[in-house]
């Protein structure tokens, strides 16, 4: 149980926004089932929605990379 608890609080600190707006394509791609006949704007707003999504966790990733110390090497050095 530790262990899940520590690995939720890892995953909603390090990737908040994009776990936050996750449910948005879910709620997209549920209203096609719900229509007879989808039109362009329904597929725009799907499509919008899961790039949205991947530019979310892109930049999730990229601030925690930047957040994580890096390794120096120093080899050779005294």
């Amino acid at each position: 149980m530790a262990k899940l608890k520590k690995a939720f609080a890892w995953l909603f600190g390090n990737f908040s926004s994009t776990l936050m707006f996750c449910w948005l394509p879910l709620l997209v791609v549920q209203d096609f089932s719900n229509t007879d006949d989808p039109d362009g704007w329904d597929y725009g707003i799907a499509i919008l929605m899961f790039v949205s999504l991947a530019l979310l966790l892109g930049t999730d990733i990229i601030t925690y990379r930047r957040k994580k110390p890096r390794r120096t090497n120093k080899i050779g050095k005294r």
